[in-house]
């Protein structure tokens, strides 16, 4: 005997069975990208690529959502001046002993490396042991994106230690 005209309570189910399917079986990897703790994570960098011998002295706290705050501790003759401090936020993902993270950072001073004062802030790390890690960090306004075009970008490329708490 077939239903003719089944209960509308069989469609709502039906309905939410199809939904609720394929997103419990997405949410478990999800998760797994969720992994982020609250922490001090204190770090110090150098750059590589532009400016050898800059060193940068950095701290940020936070999960998932975190604020950095840092300051250049010595610089290689930056022109026109090198920076002296900074202040961002970012949003980093965490898979197992590995964090990338995307945000973005205000410099004090402008020079031929960040261009503006306002840039991007783009991270790798990996966890060494239990509270050290090592992470290569990059500031950048994106003028390969359209973004002050006239503006001078080669960019901050830090390689640097730290320990998290």
């Amino acid at each position: 005997m077939a239903l003719r005209n089944p209960p509308a309570s069989l469609f709502a189910w039906a309905i939410v069975g199809f939904f609720m399917g394929p997103a419990s079986l997405l949410s478990a990897p999800s998760y797994a990208l969720d992994e982020t703790k609250v922490e001090l994570r204190l770090s110090v960098s150098e750059d590589f690529v532009h400016a050898p011998g800059t060193v940068v002295i950095a701290g940020r706290y936070g999960g998932a959502w975190g604020a950095r705050v840092g300051f250049w501790a010595g610089n290689s003759h930056i022109e026109p001046r090198a920076p002296n401090k900074f202040a961002g936020v970012d949003y980093v993902w965490t898979y197992s002993k590995w964090r990338a993270g995307l945000g973005a950072v205000w410099i004090d001073e402008t020079n031929d490396l960040n261009g503006t004062h306002w840039d991007f802030d783009i991270s790798l790390g990996y966890d060494l042991w239990n509270r050290s890690f090592v992470e290569y960090r990059h500031h950048s306004h994106g003028r390969k994106l359209g973004i002050s075009k006239d503006a001078s970008n080669d960019g901050w490329n830090l390689v640097g230690v730290g320990l998290s708490f």
